[in-house]
């Protein structure tokens, strides 16, 4: 969050702050569908037409309000391991042909800006010991080799 929203606290919208500081004794469950807290920021990907187990959590930015965290059970080797990851929520914008030049550059600006955000977010996730996408795929390449 302190990536997201470098202004702090005040800046983060009040139905997202109880996602800044989670208390390490606090359940999990209780900031899950359907607790009231996730109401309009976690969304429960198993109940999409995809049906990942995992979760989208829309915390936004404050350059982007649709950025999302998400927390993706994925198989490594028949073992469950949890992928946590930043969708920018940008690619849609990608889709648009007719932008004149202005909203074709603030387009990309709001593109890189996300890019560079993503990257740093899931860096920080990486060195707190989460895995992420890039981690995954540094663990399967490794265990492959090794068990070729």
């Amino acid at each position: 969050m302190e990536l997201a929203y470098p202004e702090g606290l005040d800046a983060i919208p009040a139905s997202k702050r109880p996602y800044c500081d989670i208390p390490t004794d606090a359940r999990v469950e209780d900031y899950l569908p359907p607790e009231p807290i996730a109401a309009t920021v976690c969304q429960d990907l198993a109940k999409t037409k995809a049906g990942v187990r995992g979760y989208a959590f829309r915390l936004g930015s404050t350059g982007h309000p649709h950025l999302k965290l998400l927390v993706q059970a994925c198989d490594l080797h028949d073992h469950d391991v949890w992928v946590f990851s930043v969708d920018t929520h940008d690619r849609f914008l990608q889709a648009t042909h007719e932008l004149d030049s202005e909203e074709a550059r603030q387009w990309r600006a709001l593109y890189d800006r996300n890019a560079k955000l993503k990257a740093q977010i899931e860096s920080a996730l990486s060195l707190a010991g989460f895995m992420t996408p890039t981690g995954l795929l540094r663990v399967d390449l490794t265990s492959s080799t090794s068990h070729a």
